[in-house]
């Protein structure tokens, strides 16, 4: 099981829950939680390639190796779009991370595109 340490940002404010929501269960790898916001033609853009179905990005998530823990430094989020960003440790590595989510509205209760950034 992954130790999630969540940012303070998102206390009053449910659009940057639900962005933090989404970048943690990307990176646990929880594709349950993700298989209910993700529409059909989900576009996710990452560090070596593009997915463009909800179900594409389901397979690959199911690939990945789970952190041992996980931070999250910041979250934001305006409109129709939120932003978070922060730090994945597997054993004795770690590396950074920043997904920007784009919802399909305003309400944030559908994802239609993510493009995320590591190193």
């Amino acid at each position: 099981m992954t130790l999630v340490n969540r940012s303070a940002d998102c206390g009053n404010s449910p659009k940057n829950k639900m962005a933090e929501n989404i970048a943690v269960a990307l990176e646990i790898r929880d594709g349950e939680f993700l298989a209910t916001i993700l529409v059909s033609d989900a576009l996710w853009n990452y560090v070596g390639g593009t997915l463009n179905t909800a179900k594409g990005v389901l397979d690959h998530l199911a690939s990945l190796n789970k952190p041992k823990s996980l931070t999250i430094d910041l979250v934001m989020s305006h409109g129709k779009v939120g932003a978070v960003n922060g730090i994945a440790t597997y054993g004795n590595s770690a590396h950074r991370f920043c997904y920007v989510i784009e919802f399909t509205s305003a309400k944030c209760n559908q994802v239609c595109r993510i493009e995320s950034y590591d190193g």
